[in-house]
């Protein structure tokens, strides 16, 4: 059985969760496959830092494009010219790869077919069905299709288009399922796909050091200025400012604890990508010795040990909570888009998250979301059943979608 992987989300450690946790499980799961993961050039440290070692398993770079190739690329996805694709050198070469492929696997990720308008993922949907290929779009969100512009109406027709040439679709939360009802779409619930794996790594031995012998808890900020919804509507100072002083909320909860601090993102350039700049940013704030900054070097393995040995997780980032109930730790939610309340709605823990879409706007939605938080702090409860269902989801999906495999 050989399987493509396309559209695999980079620098991003809860990404490499996921990713890791779907091709263990489809090697675990079966011995005879061989599996291509294909990603662009300038992803080459983050697959680097991704990789599952195993000899079935391969990462190649896309290929390189020449002669005028995205104005090809355009016309045939933007103006339903794909017959053009066929006479250009460079989908000669795409077509070598993807006939290769028995199933070509769409990785499990967030909303790009949606809000972030990727349109470089939708072209490797498209490019997919241009070549026959059997298509599964595993352990994703997706919406909402916004219709304002010529170009949005374009987008969400040719999404809608892909849902539904979908050999297998696995939705990952639940507010997405819905919209999958609404439109009539076959799919089989799931959960993130880093619950499909067990993660029993050490943390290094200098980590360990940074770490100390105190007890402490995770939490994970987000910047939140890269999101669509918040770009131009909520400021610096304003974020800079609420992270304060919810941290000084989790002190008056907790002044036993240390804060630490894990970055989902790592090789980001620009500030909005870089979650250790806004880390440090918040300890020149704090000035705390009870705030530790943990480096973005770390893989998603050791980020989870470092839960494991946590006494709760705060977070902004939706792999922060996936990582939290992976490893049974009690966690809140901040829940910036409907990826992360889908999760937890699907897994039955509304009381987990807080809604924090309009939380930034003004003092007083502020101040009833720090006063929301403080009363969930007091409130934890154990997260091993939560843990269980979550994985139990997972496999399920999995399980499936290897018959469906096993089948064909």
């Amino acid at each position: 059985m050989n399987i493509l992987i396309i559209n695999q989300p980079p620098f991003n450690r809860g990404d490499e969760s996921a990713h890791k946790g779907l091709i263990r499980a489809l090697l675990s799961r079966m011995p005879d496959a061989n599996i291509k993961v294909m990603y662009r050039s300038y992803e080459i440290e983050s697959i680097r830092q991704y990789r599952v070692v195993d000899t079935r398993v391969e990462y190649l770079i896309e290929p390189s494009p020449v002669l005028f190739f995205t104005k090809f690329q355009n016309q045939g996805l933007r103006h339903g010219r794909t017959w053009m694709w066929s006479f250009h050198p460079t989908f000669i070469k795409y077509r070598k790869i993807f006939k290769w492929a028995d199933w070509v696997i769409s990785a499990p990720g967030g909303i790009c077919m949606g809000g972030f308008q990727d349109w470089l993922h939708l072209f490797n949907l498209k490019l997919t069905k241009f070549f026959g290929c059997r298509l599964a779009y595993y352990g994703r969100s997706f919406g909402p299709f916004p219709t304002e512009t010529e170009s949005n109406r374009k987008f969400k027709a040719i999404s809608l288009e892909m849902l539904h040439y979908f050999s297998f679709l696995s939705i990952r939360d639940k507010k997405t399922e819905l919209l999958a009802d609404e439109l009539g779409l076959t799919y089989t619930p799931t959960v993130d796909s880093a619950f499909l794996d067990d993660t029993a790594v050490p943390i290094p031995y200098e980590l360990n050091h940074v770490i100390g012998e105190r007890p402490y808890m995770v939490f994970v900020p987000n910047y939140l200025l890269w999101h669509y919804a918040y770009k131009g509507r909520v400021s610096h100072e304003t974020i800079i400012k609420f992270y304060c002083r919810l941290m000084d909320e989790i002190w008056m909860a907790n002044p036993e604890l240390n804060i630490v601090m894990l970055p989902q993102l790592f090789c980001g350039r620009e500030y909005s990508l870089n979650d250790v700049e806004l880390f440090r940013d918040l300890g020149d704030m704090k000035k705390d010795s009870r705030l530790i900054v943990v480096a973005d070097c770390y893989s998603s393995d050791v980020q989870q040990s470092i839960i494991r040995g946590a006494k709760y997780v705060i977070g902004a980032r939706y792999h922060s909570i996936v990582f939290a109930i992976n490893q049974g730790v009690p966690c809140i939610a901040l829940s910036y888009e409907h990826k992360i309340a889908g999760l937890l709605d699907s897994l039955g823990k509304f009381d987990w998250y807080v809604d924090f879409v309009n939380v930034l706007d003004n003092e007083e939605n502020q101040a009833k979301c720090l006063h929301e938080i403080r009363e969930k702090i007091l409130l934890m409860t154990d997260a091993e059943k939560v843990r269980a269902e979550a994985k139990e989801i997972a496999g399920s999906c999995m399980n499936k979608f290897i018959k469906i495999l096993k089948n064909e």
